[in-house]
């Protein structure tokens, strides 16, 4: 074929044959013209370039060539049509097979399920090529349901035949326990048995036609035979009933007799409360009264334990009123030990608690409701301050230790201290150990005692061994017991204990000079007056000298 002839040919092929049907022609057809096309470029190659390009030649190839591409153009709209079908074939099959799920799940009546499918098939079966790589798949997965909704259709031919038989044993059960119940002796047992059993009887399905009567006639013999024995129960229960309303009308009395006691604390109330429900227990034991006296009986036991109960409440709410008083008053203490928990005020504070102890245990219970959650908050302020202080301590013996260390070591140095010939100097080293120690500050609280107690001992060993005479040495000593309670660390507490000990002690000397002198006139008038006299002018002279003596000292203490 010449290039004319496979033109006309690719355009009559694309023009009016079908796609997916004339590729092969079109490949003969494109080979065809690239032989032709490749011959024609190696004899250009060949010519000179002065010679003439043959241009009806060019046209052919460039309309070949154009046509060719139209047919391409078709060919790719051509599949992506047809995958676009096959796209949406795919979704119509899956909500198919989505359906016909759902109908073998759900679906219990079997006239509308097998109209259901056969409209399935007819769907599915109209419904065009989807893409081939899902094919295999979904057909399967249709060939599966349509598999499992024909053995379901056997399943349940072969389950109502199982069900027929089921409940034909159900039946012949419920008749075999009725008659079972023709021997029990508690009838409540009996009535509610029947009803139960009346009801599964007429729950159970049907059952063989064949022995459809013979059940039924068997069922219904044994109910009125049942029914023939409750009545009977309850002919004698009406002189059982009678002998009921006596027991229940003394009960009444009980009750009466009980609650005319007087009740004035919570175990009364208590107490009769006991005996009341006790009575009740009692009364529910007894059992029915006859239906004409049944109300009133119980209007008349039930209002007298309303009397009782209304009484209660009244008391309780009066208590509660008491009650609610304490309960203010305690949480007020709770917000004073709420500011003083976050002091640090350690000894004020503490003793500020102590007494808000106390008043808490004055005030009394706040009832057994709120008791213990007030207690429990106040408790928590109180916890949180004794804690803090607990940690603080703490923290300071941590820090004192090395304070510790020092004074330790200051007190074996005054130990090894030896005294110089001059009682002043060493009276001022003496002094300068003290005001050393006293600049050391605090140590550890539970070390404090000891530590200064060590240091004291160390300290008069050598003022009780210094040579002079006895007034100045007991200054001496004095003004070094007052270096050594400065030192102490509780100096303030010390040197208020030491004053009121000495003031004390001029009290008592007054009162004994007062007592020598109002006896001066006594010894007049007796023999041996004058010795007498001498001895109590002594212990007058000697009395106020031990008082002066002791205000000397009480002008020895630092000023505050």
């Amino acid at each position: 074929m010449n290039k004319i002839e496979i033109l006309k040919k690719l355009l009559a092929l694309i023009n009016t044959g079908e796609i997916d049907e004339i590729g092969s022609e079109i490949d003969k057809l494109k080979k065809a013209f690239y032989a032709i096309y490749n011959s024609e470029q190696k004899e250009s190659g060949a010519q000179d370039e002065d010679d003439e390009i043959d241009v009806e030649s060019e046209k052919l190839n460039k309309d070949i060539l154009a046509a060719i591409e139209s047919y391409k153009k078709k060919k790719t709209e051509y599949y992506a049509f047809i995958k676009a079908e096959e796209e949406k074939n795919l979704f119509l099959k899956k909500e198919i097979i989505a359906d016909f799920t759902e109908l073998i799940e759900n679906e219990e009546n079997l006239g509308k399920l097998f109209g259901a499918i056969k409209e399935i098939r007819e769907r599915w079966n109209i419904i065009g090529a989807i893409p081939q790589d899902k094919h295999n798949k979904i057909q399967a997965a249709y060939s599966k349901l349509s598999e499992q909704f024909s053995y379901n259709i056997d399943i349940y031919k072969e389950l109502k035949e199982n069900d027929l038989k089921k409940n034909y044993s159900l039946k012949n059960q419920i008749i075999h326990k009725a008659k079972t119940l023709l021997e029990e002796k508690k009838i409540k047992e009996v009535e509610r048995s029947l009803r139960k059993l009346q009801n599964e009887w007429d729950e159970v399905g049907p059952t063989f036609k064949e022995h459809w009567e013979k059940l039924k006639e068997e069922y219904w013999s044994t109910v009125k035979e049942l029914y023939a024995k409750i009545k009977l129960h309850y002919t004698d229960q009406k002189e059982l009933q009678k002998e009921n309303l006596i027991k229940k009308l003394a009960l009444i009395e009980k009750v009466k007799e009980i609650i005319s006691k007087e009740a004035l604390e919570h175990k009364d109330w208590d107490k009769l409360t006991k005996e009341l429900l006790e009575i009740q227990k009692e009364w529910k034991n007894v059992g029915h009264v006859p239906k004409g006296n049944n109300e009133k009986i119980w209007n008349d036991f039930r209002g007298l334990f309303d009397t009782f109960f209304d009484a209660k409440s009244a008391f309780y709410a009066a208590r509660n009123d008491v009650f609610d008083k304490k309960k203010e008053l305690k949480a007020k203490l709770i917000e004073k030990a709420e500011a003083l928990s976050k002091s640090t005020d350690w000894k004020n504070s503490a003793d500020a608690l102590k007494r808000l102890q106390e008043d808490w245990k004055k005030i009394g219970h706040a009832g057994h409701h709120a008791e213990q959650k007030l207690w429990k908050s106040f408790r928590t302020k109180c916890d949180a301050f004794f804690t803090n202080r607990e940690e603080h301590f703490k923290k300071m013996d941590i820090e004192n230790e090395d304070n510790l260390k020092l004074k330790e070591a200051l007190i074996e140095k005054i130990k090894a201290y030896k005294h110089k010939a001059d009682a002043k100097e060493a009276i001022t080293d003496l002094k300068t150990f003290s005001i050393e120690f006293t600049k050391i500050g605090n140590v550890p609280f539970k070390k404090k005692e000891a530590i200064y107690k060590a240091f004291k001992n160390a300290i008069d060993a050598h003022y009780n061994n210094l040579k002079m005479d006895d007034a100045e040495k007991e200054k001496i000593l004095f003004e070094a017991k007052i270096d050594s309670l400065k030192a102490s660390g509780n100096s303030e507490k010390l040197f208020q204990q030491e004053k009121e000990k000495i003031r004390n002690k001029i009290n008592d000397i007054i009162k004994e000079v007062a007592n020598y002198e109002n006896n001066l006139g006594f010894f007049a008038n007796s023999k041996g007056a004058e010795a007498l006299l001498k001895g109590v002018n002594g212990n007058i002279e000697k009395g106020k000298n031990e008082i002066d003596k002791l205000k000397r000292r009480l002008k020895l203490f630092p000023k505050e």
